[in-house]
């Protein structure tokens, strides 16, 4: 009677456990190829990234030397890719836009230069393709960024 027990626990830990490892395995196996496809990208003009990072469907790039801020999307890295010279811009800050009182409806960064603003959303409340996340989170990402990118900003 305790062997059937025992197995009926270990069956049913194997039945919680090989789900959830998979989905972590296939995780950072999408990381990994997101992150080769962008420097892949990178590297053909000229561009050694010195932080890469993915934030739910956003990716991310800095390349300290050249000051260059590469952004693409997960899904479509090549279609979405953009590389932003940071030496032409002049200012770079966290945007948030709340049109009710306690919802946060948009995060990103502003790009700012002489000729247009651009900019890279960190989140988007309405945007049901991309991965559901928290708005502090991804507040505090953008912050991240931001105190990342003003360094190599034209000085005016």
């Amino acid at each position: 009677m305790n062997t059937k027990i025992v197995l009926l626990d270990v069956i049913i830990f194997l039945v919680i456990l090989i789900p959830i490892a998979f989905l972590i395995i296939y995780t950072m196996g999408s990381d990994k190829k997101v992150k080769r496809n962008i420097n892949k990208l990178c590297n053909k003009q000229g561009i050694h990234l010195d932080h890469i990072e993915i934030n739910g469907d956003l990716v991310l790039g800095l390349d300290n030397t050249n000051k260059k801020l590469v952004c693409s999307e997960r899904k479509n890295t090549e279609d979405n890719f953009q590389v932003f010279d940071l030496k032409s811009l002049s200012d770079c800050k966290v945007k948030v836009l709340k049109l009710a009182n306690k919802t946060t409806d948009w995060i990103g960064l502003e790009l700012v230069s002489a000729e247009d603003k651009k900019e890279i959303p960190f989140y988007i409340e309405n945007d049901d393709d991309g991965p559901a996340s928290d708005p502090k989170i991804r507040e505090q990402q953008a912050i991240k960024w931001e105190r990342l990118i003003k360094p190599h900003l034209k000085v005016s």
